[in-house]
């Protein structure tokens, strides 16, 4: 069954609400916020093929907390601007579209932090202004881990033939998905599955995310890279994920000056969602500047 209404989301979600934001150079974006306007705000950054709704957890503990969540659907996802032409779907382009965000919103620092996909951006951003993020979380990074093979294969298809998913966007479809991202003991709902699929009612959505697939770096971070990240980054992985593996995961977080790592066990590719309660407190206390250094180990 093909999902054509829009998202709930964040119906349901005490204090989180939705609008479209416009970018400096005209990008359309829809921006999901939870917490007091005025409050100190921290940016949430989604993974691939996702949007906001990957963060619901997440923003009202952040919210709760005394802080402003603010979780975009990235462009070229979800229900934000999804054509721009070749070459705009780059971790560069990303990155600099989400300091225009900052802009808009008169944000000129705020922690950072980004799932999967999301990771490698929040990343590119600590390279590209390292001075505007106080602090940095990075979920199931890319960068720090491999990512499936088969993405060679999809790179392969022509732009033209995108559209020709659009019937392979079912209930079916999302069964394997979430079950190809969540750990052994993860569960989901019929809405996290309405959730994930309304956005592929959009026909332009799958020239926007092959585009992505053909354009963006998905490759591991180089040690000289993993070296300028922000102070005191941690890095959350879980023991079972299987979209984005680690590699010499310890070793390359060593690197990371007074990098931190924790290891979930028994969680998948979104630990933000199967361990919610664990992962939101970690990110309240970073975010809070509590605990910014901290020993790289099993957690």
């Amino acid at each position: 069954m093909l999902v054509t209404r829009p998202s709930c989301f964040p119906e349901g979600y005490a204090g989180c609400s939705a609008r479209d934001v416009a970018l400096a150079d005209g990008t359309r974006l829809r921006l999901v916020e939870s917490g007091d306007v005025h409050a100190p705000p921290v940016l949430l950054v989604h993974g691939f093929g996702a949007s906001a709704y990957q963060w619901r957890f997440t923003l009202p503990v952040l919210a709760a907390a005394g802080f402003r969540a603010v979780a975009p659907d990235l462009p070229g996802h979800g229900f934000s601007q999804l054509a721009f032409p070749n070459g705009e779907y780059t971790r560069e382009r990303y990155a600099r579209r989400l300091w225009q965000l900052m802009d808009v919103l008169g944000v000129t620092q705020a922690p950072v932090i980004g799932h999967s996909m999301g990771g490698a951006i929040a990343a590119e951003m600590a390279w590209q202004q390292p001075e505007r993020i106080t602090r940095l979380a990075l979920l199931s990074p890319a960068g720090f881990g491999v990512v499936p093979d088969r993405l060679r294969l999809l790179r392969s298809i022509p732009d033209r033939l995108a559209p020709l998913a659009r019937p392979f966007a079912s209930r079916a479809a999302a069964t394997l998905v979430l079950g190809d991202v969540y750990g052994p003991d993860g569960s989901w709902t019929a809405r996290d599955e309405a959730e994930l699929l309304a956005p592929y009612a959009q026909p332009g959505i799958y020239r926007a995310l092959l585009r992505t697939l053909k354009e963006f770096d998905f490759q591991l971070h180089s040690n000289a890279q993993l070296t300028r990240l922000t102070r005191g980054t941690l890095v959350v992985f879980g023991t079972h994920d299987a979209v984005v593996r680690p590699v010499d995961i310890a070793a390359r977080v060593r690197l990371v000056p007074d990098g931190r790592l924790v290891v979930l066990s028994r969680v998948g590719h979104l630990p933000q969602v199967e361990a919610a309660e664990e992962v939101g407190r970690l990110l309240v206390e970073l975010a809070r500047g509590t605990r910014v250094a901290g020993a790289v180990g099993a957690h």
